[in-house]
């Protein structure tokens, strides 16, 4: 199976409210997967929104960026980059899109929570397409933050009207803790594996 099928993949297997997790190792160039395939895949049939943890998706779209041709260059910038959006949590900068909310960085449920559904809120009321959220340096929330972490992602996920948009995780397997893995693959629909050897659907 092709790199390139995973977003088609994830776009006929996942319905609103589900998330789908694709777990990739330290050594694969996920800065590719995401804008060269995810992005490119969902940005016609929905509002794209990307929840940048640490600054790690600005820094996966700069290392994609100096990367492509002058042509694909311009492409990017004029039909990509203002028609994604952001969700900035904690340190970092986002230089790729608009960041819509702001949060600061918490292990804290009811904090994160507060801080963070205003935003989807926002971006619910606006949209005329379905949302999709691709959540990026979701291995580093986890590794820093052990279980205070683990339980707000998946207690918010079960306080949240998650019914109202689809998620993807994109997780670094080689840093995220072990239990925690294995907690988001059990609520999970979809779980694909992919590395520079190949793709392996794990569950779905």
């Amino acid at each position: 199976m092709e790199r390139n099928l995973i977003g088609k993949m994830i776009l006929d297997e996942i319905k609103n409210g589900d998330v789908a997790i694709i777990e990739y190792p330290s050594t694969f160039p996920v800065h590719e997967l995401l804008w060269d395939n995810l992005i490119l895949n969902f940005i016609e049939e929905f509002e794209v929104v990307i929840d940048d943890f640490f600054g790690i998706g600005d820094i996966m779209f700069r290392t994609y960026i100096r990367r492509v041709s002058p042509e694909k260059y311009k492409m990017i910038m004029e039909n990509v980059v203002g028609n994604v959006k952001a969700v900035k949590i904690g340190p970092g900068k986002v230089s790729y899109s608009e960041v819509i909310e702001e949060i600061p960085l918490t292990y804290d449920l009811s904090e994160f929570i507060k801080l963070y559904y205003p935003g989807i809120r926002e971006i619910l009321a606006k949209s005329s397409k379905k949302v999709i959220f691709l959540t990026v340096g979701l291995a580093e929330y986890l590794y820093f933050g052990r279980e205070k972490a683990l339980e707000t992602i998946i207690l918010s996920r079960s306080v949240l009207p998650i019914e109202d948009w689809t998620s993807v995780y994109l997780l670094n397997i080689d840093l995220a803790p072990e239990k925690s893995v294995a907690a988001l693959e059990e609520i999970s629909p979809l779980v694909i594996y992919v590395s520079n050897k190949g793709i392996l659907v794990k569950k779905g």
